[in-house]
């Protein structure tokens, strides 16, 4: 039989045994050595040293372009209350003098002007060749104006000062500059339009379509010469201006403002700061009093096109026309205003390829009066009307036909073509 004492003394030897064996499996405790604690110091100093040396870079790199913002900000801060003071103070109706009036146009229109400069690889191309061979357009030389027309960066110029560009920069007026991207350019019209990467701007006010009359007092806005913001004064001097100085899609503002190369972009705009028209050619090779603009209308369709699809659709009959004689008009008993020379659009020609016209029945000598209800006074205004509408749309003609030498009213419906890239 085994006593009690046995079974008690038998269980410490038996865990003393244990203890003894895994104390010795691990090793005695590792004590840090000088070499351990110069390691650890070193790595400590090694840290310290790469904090200091980014925080010194992030303050040398950092702070001019902290500053640089800071004074974006304050300049935008200053243009805004200009802005929203002197566009309070025009749409309350308070008559001011010519001198009042420019100050308060500058400072509203300001912050929607900017100044625009190019990069392009090969330079000649730019300087020798010109947009519109009859006219005498502004230089480009690698800089000209522009209009922010959204808030979200959108910038209406003209074609022929980005041409050829391979790089595009924009200076704002709180003197931020910026990188642009072509969206989409428009060769009718001499317009195009770019974006930047910037958000929070103020876009100009377009004018409505019947704002501008002969007489009209403007302003117009850019950088001739390079020197930006700066603003002259003048008044529009005729309307519909074509003849030797563009395409029949442009329709042109005469002004007498003085406008110089480097204004080619920039706005013209009536005693509201609102846009009447786009600043495109002048004649000469600098002011000489005549200066020529896209009209507002014009260049806000241009605008919406480029953005919506990136290029400018327009409506095509495939026809060649002509304004109609006198002797021609009397035999259809169409009587012509006392203070116009011709009216409607007579049929010459169709187009070789394809005639949307001619396969909806029209006929040649038919003398077109009437295009979607309104009246047609001449062949220039007959067709923008007919660029003006985007391709594929349903239309209406009413034209007069000589059958067995009786005038005859005819109707025809049909559906626009689109006009052919030249």
């Amino acid at each position: 039989m085994d006593h009690p004492d046995n079974n008690h003394d038998s269980t410490p030897l038996t865990l003393s045994t244990h203890i003894e064996s895994e104390v010795s499996n691990e090793g005695p405790p590792r004590i840090a050595t000088s070499g351990d604690m110069a390691m650890a110091a070193i790595k400590y100093r090694f840290a310290r040293l790469v904090i200091t040396t980014v925080t010194l870079l992030l303050f040398v790199f950092g702070t001019p372009y902290l500053v640089q913002q800071i004074q974006y900000s304050l300049e935008y801060g200053k243009i805004k209350a200009r802005y929203d003071a002197a566009s309070v103070h025009l749409s309350s109706g308070t008559n001011e003098s010519v001198s009042q009036r420019s100050e308060l146009v500058s400072n509203k229109v300001a912050p929607s002007v900017v100044h625009i400069h190019t990069a392009a690889f090969d330079m000649g191309a730019r300087t020798n060749q010109r947009i519109l061979p009859e006219s005498n357009l502004f230089p480009s030389r690698g800089q000209g104006s522009g209009i922010i027309v959204s808030t979200d960066g959108y910038i209406l110029t003209n074609r022929h000062v980005i041409e050829d560009s391979n790089l595009v920069y924009v200076h704002l007026a709180d003197q931020s500059r910026h990188t642009a991207e072509i969206i989409g350019v428009d060769k009718e019209t001499d317009l195009a339009l770019i974006k930047i990467a910037r958000g929070n701007l103020i876009p100009i006010e377009w004018a409505p379509r019947d704002a501008v009359q002969v007489g009209t007092m403007v302003w117009a806005m850019g950088s001739p010469f390079g020197l930006e913001q700066s603003i002259t004064l003048g008044i529009i001097s005729a309307t519909h201006r074509t003849a030797k100085v563009g395409t029949l899609y442009q329709d042109f503002l005469q002004t007498d403002a003085a406008v110089n190369p480097g204004n080619s972009g920039g706005p013209l705009v009536n005693e509201d700061g609102r846009l009447i028209g786009v600043n495109t050619a002048i004649v000469g090779d600098a002011y000489q009093g005549i200066s020529f603009a896209v009209p507002g209308y014009v260049a806000k369709s241009i605008s919406d096109q480029l953005e919506k699809n990136g290029r400018v659709s327009r409506g095509w009959l495939g026809l060649s026309l002509t304004n109609p004689t006198t002797e021609l008009l009397t035999l259809h008993k169409i009587q012509i205003p006392p203070d116009q020379n011709s009216l409607g659009a007579q049929v010459t020609n169709f187009a070789p390829s394809y005639s949307p016209g001619y396969a909806a029945g029209i006929e040649i000598n038919d003398i077109i009066i009437e295009f979607n209800g309104q009246p047609v006074t001449s062949t220039t205004q007959f067709i923008q009307a007919i660029g003006e509408t985007p391709g594929g749309e349903n239309a209406q003609l009413t034209l007069r036909r000589l059958v067995d030498n009786e005038s005859q009213e005819i109707l025809i419906k049909l559906t626009l073509g689109e006009r052919p890239l030249e």
